[in-house]
């Protein structure tokens, strides 16, 4: 099977909860909104791409476990092959309880990591993915990521970073395999040691040779222009908040959605802003995720006229 997209990095299953206005503590008290479904970045990223009917696999580390049985679950009802996920007796993905705000929107994630299934270099498919149109890495697991990046570097394979944290030396070192880096601004700051979006782009294009983008929640996102040197600003769709969970890896899907398509920067960055807004006004990062199916309905007088055209033809 020949892959549009394939996904390294962090699998994890979310218990997602939009506590009540107040909360009684030492009591029980009924929710409305509390899902479990699965999540981390690269995870939910990947199902946002598969569901505009793009060929997505996964590659992870499960076991024999309820947990394991759900996030293959999800995979599958997502639209994502599972025949590169690697199976053992104990792995199991990460835990994630996230608590929502519902005055804020704001959430609070607390992880476990028990027995966790790390995926080692050994695990990677380099020959899928020297043959993938693009692969999609995190930094959780560097060992894995640097193994993914060698497989796809010298083909046309495009690899796109989305690094949170880590140790510096090394993520700059893989910056250098990557041909699109797409970072949180919080975290691009830390590794440029400076403040301003336009003075942190550039100072990362100096590690990445192919495109980078910093995304920072409703102030939107920017990019460097490599032709001119100049800095684009996409701002953030006006939306009504319920839960900002799996907002960065709306944009990370729309991004690559637009990079299979052809699109150019400006419009992949609108896509991904387009994308974001909608996961933003539902509970968990995969529940507004829309299928390529529902694109028309994604057309809002705000967005640009070359997106217009794009969505109405999509079906």
């Amino acid at each position: 099977m020949a892959y549009d997209l394939i996904a390294v990095g962090l699998n994890a299953v979310d218990v997602l909860v939009r506590l009540p206005e107040s909360v009684l503590h030492d009591d029980k008290q009924f929710v409305d909104d509390l899902i479990i479904q699965g999540g981390a970045p690269v995870g939910s990223g990947c199902c946002g791409v598969a569901r505009f009917g793009f060929r997505v696999g996964m590659v992870a580390r499960l076991g024999v476990n309820t947990l394991s049985a759900i996030c293959l679950e999800e995979f599958r009802s997502n639209g994502v092959d599972v025949g590169l996920i690697v199976r053992d007796e104990v792995s199991r993905p990460a835990i994630a309880l996230v608590e929502i705000d519902h005055r804020t929107a704001a959430r609070t994630v607390f992880i476990q990591m028990d027995n966790y299934g790390y995926l080692q270099p050994a695990d990677i498919p380099g020959t899928e993915i020297a043959q993938a149109r693009a692969l999609l890495v995190d930094s959780y697991d560097l060992d894995a990521t640097e193994a993914a990046l060698e497989a796809a570097a010298g083909t046309s394979c495009r690899s796109i970073l989305d690094f949170e944290s880590g140790d510096q030396k090394r993520l700059k070192k893989l910056m250098g395999m990557g041909t699109n880096c797409i970072f949180p601004l919080a975290a691009a700051r830390e590794l440029a040691g400076m403040p301003e979006p336009g003075d942190v782009l550039r100072a990362l294009g100096d590690l990445c040779p192919g495109q980078v983008v910093v995304t920072d929640g409703r102030h939107g996102s920017w990019a460097l222009d490599r032709d001119s040197g100049g800095i684009i600003h996409q701002q953030a769709f006006v939306v009504e908040p319920v839960d900002t969970t799996g907002c960065g890896d709306a944009f990370h899907a729309g991004y690559i959605v637009g990079l299979l398509e052809g699109w150019p920067l400006e419009l992949r960055m609108e896509f991904g802003s387009l994308l974001a807004s909608r996961v933003a006004g539902r509970v968990g990062g995969r529940t507004a995720l829309p299928w390529r199916k529902d694109a028309p309905t994604m057309i809002r007088d705000d967005i640009s006229s070359a997106l217009h055209e794009h969505l109405s033809k999509m079906s």
